[in-house]
């Protein structure tokens, strides 16, 4: 009996050891709503704890072009007929919804403010994708929206793995004008030794807002067992940000 038991323990611990660390399924795509440009990004996360009480499996980000302010999503697709039901959440509460067939291609569907129950036709074209769920997976240079911006910048990051990577990581961050979506300043990470921006489960969050008036950030990085951060700061007499590369632990060691 001790000897079954034993081995069931090196089994488990085998399996977990093999387990990839990777999580990310994004899917990138531009389009209108009735004749307004709009960029829309889902992340498919049918194992995030924060919405199996509601049976959603998706988190995403949206703008409207002309005004850059990224808009929360949340909803479901049904794999078995590709069929999408995306809400967009502002203020948390559900103000409009997304209908469409979801596809690595073109998507048509429906757009339906709640409150008017006014509809919309809705188009989407497939830009990129981002899927780190297997060691082989490799890609460079995809561009991610974050869901948290200052009043007068919105943020991409610039996402990548390759050979040498075992997780996808931000490398550089776009800070990009709200009024004219001119790049205001890109960071580069490639220094800093930990990686970057593959802490939170859902993508979108990896960059934070810690204090708007100041313009201070917060960018997550996979430090110690738990992750951690460093911090962004905006320098007003040389009209730029700046990083702190000294990296905070968030839990233990």
């Amino acid at each position: 009996m001790k000897k079954v038991s034993f081995k069931i323990i090196i089994i488990l611990i085998f399996s977990i050891t093999n387990t990839y660390a990777g999580w990310y399924k994004c899917y990138n795509y531009k389009g209108t709503i009735d004749k307004y440009p709009i960029s829309f990004s889902i992340q498919i996360t049918e194992d995030y704890f924060g919405e199996k009480e509601k049976g959603f499996n998706i988190n995403g980000i949206y703008k409207y072009d002309k005004h850059n302010n990224p808009i929360k999503l949340e909803g479901k697709i049904d794999f078995k007929n590709n069929k999408a039901y995306i809400y967009e959440v502002q203020n948390s509460k559900n103000t409009a919804v997304f209908e469409f067939n979801f596809s690595e291609g073109d998507c048509n569907g429906t757009w339906e403010n709640l409150s008017t129950k006014k509809t919309l036709p809705l188009h989407l074209s497939f830009i990129s994708k981002l899927l780190d769920t297997s060691e082989n997976d490799l890609f460079y240079d995809v561009e991610i929206i974050q869901s948290n911006s200052l009043l007068n910048y919105y943020f991409i990051g610039i996402y990548s793995k390759l050979d040498s990577e075992d997780r996808a990581y931000m490398e550089k961050l776009k800070i990009i004008r709200k009024s004219d979506n001119s790049i205001f300043q890109i960071l580069d990470f490639s220094y800093i030794e930990t990686d970057t921006g593959n802490v939170k489960t859902v993508i979108y969050d990896n960059v934070e807002v810690v204090n708007a008036k100041t313009k201070e950030l917060i960018i997550w990085n996979n430090i110690g067992k738990m992750g951690g951060y460093f911090t962004v700061k905006y320098n007003s007499k040389k009209n730029k940000f700046q990083i702190n590369p000294k990296l905070i632990i968030d839990g233990p060691e």
